[in-house]
């Protein structure tokens, strides 16, 4: 559902900067002095999402070993792309229960081995990963680019950041 609903947000504001809507929305902001309007269409309130997401392991870790190991925590597992692991361990859950609801299969299939981390080729990872991650991660970067030649609501690049 998350991934669905990042495409659908930035499709949505594509759409609305590309067909002008978005741009007369900002106008009318600034017109009656509506900040939090103007706020809401910069989309600044995902990276809050981002951070209140992080809310309750940090509460849980706080209450069981001490608010500074959960802090310290967070800021480990930060420095260790732990966001970025579990962006691609979605993106693989997404791709392969879409493709199971489409086309069917969905069974147990035991493979006989265990938890096993080895380094792999980029040759070989992108053939295993490239339509289910590359491709829609391209798809994506695409429509960050178009958003930010084309998008009107958040003219400075803070905000799009």
């Amino acid at each position: 559902a998350v991934s669905l609903t990042v495409y659908a947000f930035l499709y949505g504001k594509l759409y609305l900067s590309l067909s002008g809507f978005e741009n007369a929305i900002v106008k009318l902001a600034r017109r009656r002095g509506d900040d939090p309007l103007k706020a809401a269409m910069a989309s600044q309130s995902l990276v809050q999402i981002g951070l209140l997401m992080t809310l309750p392991m940090v509460m849980e870790i706080g209450l069981e070993r001490g608010f500074r190991t959960a802090v310290g925590d967070l800021i480990i597992m930060q420095l260790q792309l732990s966001p970025v692991f579990f962006t691609f361990s979605l993106g693989s859950k997404m791709h392969y229960f879409g493709r199971t609801l489409l086309h069917g299969g969905a069974k147990y299939r035991a493979t006989g081995r265990g938890f096993v981390v080895r380094h792999e080729k980029f040759a070989e990872n992108y053939r295993m990963y490239s339509r289910s991650h590359f491709v829609k991660g391209l798809e994506l970067a695409v429509l960050l680019i178009c958003y930010k030649l084309y998008g009107s609501a958040a003219p400075d690049s803070t905000a799009y950041v």
